[in-house]
């Protein structure tokens, strides 16, 4: 092999294993929420509509706000988020553990998990920074495994409404979403 095919190989290479390194994308949280309350109730016809469609409709408000699919289009692994199509898409996009896990493991760039508010006793809905297009997931029976997805439309300092579908709400309250699911814990995401 001649060192001009190796060198290229090797920039082939290298460019592909990082093409879906943490990356920043564009983000406009007004765009964001508009989406989620235009959406919530009645879901948008240029997507697939799934039995659980809440993290799709968060992934969805995400596009909306900003964010570009990755490069790399592997449906299963937590490094690609992408909708090519009603039939080609990333379980990163559609699955709310896998959302989280992209969030938490740091390939978007500008996702910051919040912590828990007023000194570690109040809920991350409710932490300082959060603000309208944040990601709230839910882990309904607090096995680890995050369950649901929320998209954030409107803070106050007692409490965070929130847009989803599953069943479709738009301004749903998290004090009474939490109240109702005394076994559940979530978490939160500020995106920048």
């Amino acid at each position: 092999m001649n060192k001009t095919v190796l060198v290229l190989a090797l920039v082939l290479t290298s460019i592909s294993s990082y093409a879906d390194a943490p990356r920043k994308s564009a983000w406009n949280p007004t765009n964001a929420t508009n989406y989620a309350l235009k959406y919530a109730l009645n879901p948008n016809s240029n997507y697939v509509v799934f039995a659980n469609d809440c993290t799709n409709f968060v992934s969805q408000i995400m596009r909306a706000g900003g964010w570009k699919d990755t490069a790399t289009k592997q449906s299963t692994q937590d490094s690609s988020w992408y909708y090519t199509s009603k039939t080609s898409y990333a379980q990163t996009w559609s699955t709310a553990h896998g959302l989280r896990n992209r969030l938490n493991h740091g390939y978007e760039l500008g996702a910051e998990k919040l912590s828990r508010s007023f000194g570690g006793v109040g809920g991350v809905y409710l932490n300082n920074k959060i603000a309208k297009g944040d990601v709230i997931f839910a882990d309904w029976d607090g096995d680890g495994r995050y369950d649901h997805a929320m998209s954030v439309v409107d803070k106050s300092y007692f409490d965070t409404t929130v847009a989803y579908h599953s069943i479709n709400v738009v301004n749903g309250s998290m004090v009474n979403i939490s109240a109702n699911h005394s076994s559940a814990s979530f978490e939160a995401f500020h995106i920048s």
